[in-house]
């Protein structure tokens, strides 16, 4: 959702809810530096940057077709005469961090932040794919 001063919120299904970007821009430029940026907040360890860096850094080495994925970042930056991001992950971090939005579920509880506990070493997997 795009709120009035251009902040992105998300909202998950999940109960979890937070601003993930400044602007639509940014969180454009988020989605085609970052696809998995859902899964670096769920491997945030609480919401350290950090881990989220460590996070992203093995996700993207998990990529199927690193070349392709490379080559469709390239050509949505081009057809949107967008840049690339200085610091995709920095800036999700910092989003999130400063979030003051509240979402509330139909019965008035409020969402929890979008960081979660887990870390990359929760996932054998990708705790593998940092060795």
């Amino acid at each position: 959702m795009l709120l009035p001063p251009q902040n992105v919120l998300y909202v998950s299904s999940e109960g979890r809810a937070g601003i993930i970007a400044e602007s639509f821009e940014a969180f454009v430029q988020l989605v085609v530096a970052r696809p998995y940026w859902l899964d670096i907040l769920k491997f945030s360890a609480g919401g350290d940057l950090v881990e989220m860096r460590r996070a992203a850094d093995v996700l993207e080495t998990t990529l199927d077709d690193e070349d392709e994925i490379n080559e469709a970042r390239e050509e949505i930056r081009g057809a949107l005469d967008l840049p690339a991001a200085n610091d995709s992950v920095g800036a999700l971090y910092e989003a999130v961090a400063a979030s003051d939005a509240i979402v509330r579920a139909t019965d008035g509880s409020p969402f929890t932040t979008l960081f979660n506990r887990f870390s990359i070493d929760n996932n054998p997997m990708l705790r593998n794919a940092a060795a």
